[in-house]
This record gives C-alpha cells, structure tokens and sequence, in this order.
C-alpha cells in the first residue's frame, strides 16, 4: 500500500498525519502535534466561495487588511480582544503568539473588551498585526516546540518574542515583570505598566 511507499521515505512520527508524495520523488508531510489542523480538498473554482463560507478575515498585509472595516468591527463587540483576534474573523493568521506578540506592542491588556477601546489603539493594533506577522514570515515563523518549514529547518522568530513564554522576566519595554493569564481558555502573556486593564 502507499502508506508503507511514505514511510519508507519519511522517518515514522506520530504527529504525522498526511502524507503527499510528489512526480519528484520527494515527499510533503503534515505534521500536527496538537491536532488543531484541518484539511479540506475543493476545486480551484471553489477556492473563494469557501474562504467567504468559512468568515476568513483579510490576509494581515497593507493591501487587504484596511483599517476602517476593523475599526467599525470592534465598536460592536463585548468581546475580550485576545479571544476576538484568536477567532480569524477579524484578520486571519493571528494565533496566540502573534496575538500576544501584537496586543504588548500596541498596548492593549488581552482582556479589554473591543468595544472599549480608543480609535489610537485601534489603529496601533492594525498597524502592529501587519508589522509583527510580515516579521513572523521574515524569520521563517516560531519553533516553540516542534514547528519545521518544508525543508526541515526551525524559524527564528523565537528570538524576537517580546512577551510569549516570557512569564517572570522583565518587560524590555518598562522593566516590569511579564504575567501570564488566562483569557478565553489560552495561556496570555503581558506586561501589567504597558498593558493597563
């Protein structure tokens, strides 16, 4: 069977859960250690009627991700704006590390709600999501654990994280100490001087 053709090509890994072989030989492998992932197949000519079915924010660039639609968004919702940036109807590509990442930089404690906040930090959360994910893909993304690109190389955006996994250690901002919380069920790193309820 073919399953026994990729195992053959690809060291045995129970994280491994698809396998794509290609004419080349060379073999692509969908490693998911936390089971979060999902994959659909549909053809090119569905490609974005599905997106817009899904309720996909704008890809987080200068071209799609406009400020004035995310504004309008936010002075509607109750919602506290780390789980609101987590849910991928607001931009997509934010997971919880950029989002941390993004909420320190602009400012913002994780559990505001995104109705509560000013039109500045607002726009400080826009403009910050572009900047931090556009340096995320720069440095190839964050091994926290057991992330690997298509070649089988570790990112280094790691060693840019200003509060993610920083828990106890000092703010390089204000020199306050990094908490960590819960917000929506996820682990929330912040600074309690920079990030003010």
């Amino acid at each position: 069977p073919l399953r026994d053709v990729y195992k053959r090509q690809v060291p045995t890994n129970k994280h491994f859960h698809a396998f794509f072989t290609f004419t080349n030989g060379t073999t692509l492998v969908y490693q998911d250690v936390r089971k979060f992932g999902t994959m659909e197949y549909l053809p090119k000519s569905q490609e974005a009627t599905y997106f817009l079915s899904k309720k996909l924010g704008p890809e987080p660039t200068k071209e799609t991700f406009k400020l004035a639609p995310f504004e309008r968004t936010l002075v509607k919702s109750h919602r506290p704006i780390k789980s609101y940036l987590l849910d991928q109807s607001l931009v997509a590509g934010l997971g919880n590390i950029y989002a941390d990442e993004v909420l320190w930089a602009a400012k913002v404690h994780p559990e505001r709600r995104s109705d509560s906040l000013r039109p500045a930090e607002i726009k400080r959360l826009h403009d910050q999501t572009i900047r931090i994910l556009q340096e995320g893909i720069k440095h190839g993304g964050s091994t926290i654990r057991t992330y690997k690109n298509t070649l089988g190389e570790d990112g280094t955006m790691q060693d840019f994280l200003e509060v993610y996994g920083c828990e106890g250690e000092l703010c390089s901002r204000c020199g306050s100490t990094i908490e960590k919380i819960k917000v929506g069920g996820r682990g929330s790193h912040y600074c309690p001087k920079c990030q003010k309820k």
